[in-house]
């Protein structure tokens, strides 16, 4: 859908939401970014799901203009350390989808342990750790007491032994999907 055929004027931020098609589809699909934002369409352009292969052949493609997002999942149990350190060494903004764990975690003893610490509820505590990284966390509720509660994260800040000791609970967990190495 055109930003015209929308009725929005232009879009703020559009992202290719997946790496899967191939190199071909993946460089053809950035073009067509980077022409919408030249056009006045789209203001930001970025990339979802992409590894850090599909960043290098996105950036040795030489194009117009560079992805300013990677929208990845990322939280204490999946830290995409590789991804993550890429794109903040290339200017790209890691947005965190998923950055509550979907729940899975929340009465994982470690973050119950640092969520009394720092008398916060855990999902705050998950938020807290996304800024800290330098992420923009994208967390996600249907309930309006926990949307608020979320971000009302400002009152503190985890200690840098308590963030190594988050960062330490790393095990791969993939709520969703993970096409990071697609072809």
């Amino acid at each position: 859908m055109s930003a015209t055929k929308s009725g929005l004027g232009y879009i703020d931020l559009f992202l290719l939401h997946s790496p899967y098609g191939g190199k071909e589809a993946r460089l053809e699909s950035w073009r067509a970014v980077e022409d919408a934002i030249e056009a006045g369409e789209v203001k930001t352009g970025g990339v979802s799901n992409y590894g850090v292969k599909h960043l290098k052949e996105l950036m040795a493609s030489k194009p117009r203009i560079l992805p300013a997002v990677n929208q990845i999942e990322v939280h204490p149990f999946n830290t995409r350390t590789e991804i993550a350190s890429f794109c903040q060494e290339n200017d790209i903004v890691v947005e965190a989808y998923a950055p509550l764990v979907r729940a899975l975690r929340m009465k994982h003893p470690t973050i119950v342990s640092l969520a009394d610490k720092y008398s916060c509820t855990p999902a705050q505590l998950l938020v807290r750790w996304s800024l800290q990284h330098g992420y923009v966390p994208l967390p996600k509720s249907v309930t309006k007491e926990r949307i608020v509660a979320n971000a009302q994260i400002g009152g503190f800040e985890i200690g840098k032994d308590d963030m190594s000791k988050m960062d330490g609970l790393d095990e791969y967990l993939v709520t969703d999907w993970d096409p990071v190495d697609a072809d």
